[in-house]
C-alpha cells in the first residue's frame, strides 16, 4: 500500500506541475517550467528552484548450480525478483548552491524506506558541505551507480551474489552455504565482525568534498566524512565513537566519472583515474573493537574500452580476543563497446578473503563460522580461505536513457584451508584442506530508467 501511495504522490506532482506553469509569474518574476531531460524536470525560470525525478526498475532472473558437496547446498537456486525499484529526487532550492538528494527504495519485501537523504551547500568547487544519510565515500565499485553498472550486478568483492537478499530467518539458500555466516553486500556476524563485501555501505553523518578540474583538464577530487558507523540505519549512535572516511582521486587527463561503468561516451583520448581511500572506526558493542581499512583503485577509458581495478584490506582488533582479524579483496574488469553506445561485452575476475590466514579458532571467535563439506562418509568441518568469481557479460542498450538488457555467466569458487593444530571442544582434531567448492551462476536482467 505504501508503494502505491508513493507513486500516487509522484503522479499528482507531475499532473499539477503543468497547471501551475500556466498560472503566470510569481512575485519575483519567475514561473515554473516543466520538461523531460534524462528525467522529469521542474524548475523556476529564475533558477531559485529545481526538481528532477528519476525512476529505476530492474527485473532479474538468477539461476545457481550449487556444488552439492557443501552442506545445505543440495538444491539448486532459481529465482525471479525485482532487484531495484527506486525513485530519485534531486535539485536545489533557494539557490543553485543549496542542493538536495532523496533516494527512495520500493523493492517488494524490502519495505518503503529512504536509502539516501542528503542536503549540501557549495561554498566553492573545492568546498562543499553535506549532511544527512548517504553512501560512505570509500572505494570504487559501491560508488558506481546501480543504474550504470557494466554487468548485471557489482562483483563478488562487494558481496553481490543475489542469493543473500532477504532476512536471514527466511528459508532458502545462502551463499556460500555450509555453515559460514552470510556473504552479501553488507552483513555482520554476531560479534560485529563484517562478513559481507568490502564496502562501508551507507550511514548518517557529515561530509566535506570538492573537485577542481574538468572533463578535459587534470582533475583533483576529495571526500572526507564523519559517520555514525559502517552500514548503519538507526537514528541513534551506540556510543561516542564515529567512523572517519577519506577518499582522494587524481585524473591527469580529465575527470573520469566513476559513477558510470564502461566507456559509453567513446572517449576520444585516453583517460585515467587513480583513487585512494582510508577509514577508521571504533565501538563498544557487542565487543570493544577498533577497525581500519585501505583501498586503492584505478579506472581507464579509451575509444569504447574500459578498465577497472581495485584492491582493499580491512583489520579488526577485538579486545577480548588474542588474534586480530583481517580481510582483503580485489577485482579487475575490462569492457568493450563492440557497437558504440549499443552493445558492450565485459569480463571480470574478483576475489575476497573474508578471513586472512584462517584457523579454526579465528573462524569461531570472529563469528565467520565453520563450513561443513561431505568427505564421502559424513559432513566434516572445513576452513574457508578464498572466494572468487570469474564472469563474462553482454549488455544491449535499448532506446532511451540507460535502458538495457544484460546477461552474465559466472564461475564461483571457494577454496579451503587446513588447520593441523585445530582444537575442537577441547579435543585436538586436525582439519584437512577440503576440495574446492565450485558453483555456476547465470543471470539475466531488464533495466528501465526514466
Amino acid at each position: 500500500m505504501r508503494v502505491f501511495q508513493t507513486w500516487a504522490v509522484v503522479l499528482l506532482v507531475l499532473l499539477a506541475a503543468p497547471l501551475s506553469a500556466g498560472e503566470g509569474d510569481d512575485e519575483n518574476g519567475s514561473s515554473l517550467r516543466v520538461f523531460f531531460d534524462q528525467g522529469f524536470r521542474l524548475g523556476s525560470t529564475g533558477d531559485a528552484f529545481s526538481l528532477r525525478i528519476n525512476g529505476l526498475l530492474q527485473i532479474r532472473y538468477t539461476y545457481v548450480d550449487y556444488d552439492p558437496a557443501i552442506r545445505f547446498n543440495q538444491e539448486d537456486y532459481s529465482n525471479f525478483f525485482v532487484r531495484r525499484a527506486r525513485l530519485y529526487f534531486t535539485g536545489h532550492t533557494g539557490s543553485p548552491r543549496f542542493t538536495y538528494f532523496i533516494h527512495v527504495q520500493l523493492e517488494p519485501s524490502q519495505g518503503l524506506k529512504a536509502n539516501d537523504l542528503w542536503v549540501e551547500y557549495r561554498f566553492s568547487d573545492m568546498l562543499r558541505l553535506g549532511a544527512g544519510r548517504n553512501k560512505i565515500s570509500y572505494g570504487l565499485e559501491f560508488m558506481n551507480s546501480g543504474s550504470a553498472l557494466g554487468m548485471v550486478e557489482r562483483s563478488l568483492m562487494y558481496g553481490e551474489t543475489d542469493i543473500d537478499l532477504g532476512p536471514a530467518t527466511e528459508p532458502g539458500p545462502r551463499y556460500p552455504g555450509g555453515g559460514t555466516r552470510r556473504f552479501g553486500l553488507s552483513w555482520y556476524a554476531d560479534t560485529g565482525f563484517a562478513t559481507g563485501g568490502m564496502t562501508l555501505y551507507r550511514s548518517q553523518g557529515v561530509q566535506l568534498q570538492g573537485r577542481r578540474g574538468s572533463d578535459s583538464k587534470p582533475t583533483f577530487e576529495y571526500q572526507v566524512g564523519l559517520w555514525q558507523g559502517r552500514s548503519t540505519s538507526s537514528l541513534s549512535n551506540g556510543g561516542d565513537n564515529h567512523l572517519v572516511a577519506a577518499r582522494v582521486g587524481y585524473h591527469p587527463w580529465g575527470f573520469v566519472d566513476w559513477r558510470v561503468v564502461g566507456d559509453m561516451e567513446d572517449t576520444a583520448r585516453f583517460k585515467l583515474g587513480l583513487i585512494g581511500s582510508f577509514y577508521s572506526n571504533a565501538g563498544d558493542q557487542p565487543y570493544a573493537f577498533d577497525e581500519s581499512g585501505y583501498n586503492v583503485a584505478a579506472i581507464a577509458r579509451y575509444r569504447g574500452w574500459s578498465f577497472d581495478m581495485e584492491w582493499g584490506t580491512e583489520a579488526y582488533d577485538f579486545d577480548v580476543f588474542d588474534d586480530d582479524f583481517e580481510r582483503a579483496g580485489w577485482r579487475v574488469a575490462v569492457g568493450w563497446y563492440v557497437v558504440p553506445r549499443t552493445l558492450e561485452v565485459r569480463a571480470r575476475h574478483a576475489e575476497i578473503n573474508r578471513l586472512k590466514d584462517p584457523t579454526y579458532r579465528k573462524a569461531v571467535d570472529s563469528g565467520l563460522g565453520i563450513p561443513e563439506v561431505w568427505d564421502g562418509e559424513d559432513w566434516a568441518p572445513a576452513l574457508e580461505a578464498t572466494i572468487s568469481e570469474t564472469s563474462a557479460a553482454v549488455s544491449y542498450y535499448l532506446p532511451g536513457w540507460r535502458n538495457k538488457v544484460a546477461v552474465d555467466v559466472s564461475r564461483l569458487e571457494r577454496q579451503f584451508a587446513a588447520d593441523p593444530e585445530a582444537v575442537i571442544d577441547g579435543v585436538a582434531m586436525s582439519i584437512a584442506k577440503a576440495p574446492d567448492q565450485v558453483d555456476y551462476r547465470i543471470r539475466a536482467m531488464v533495466q528501465l530508467v526514466f
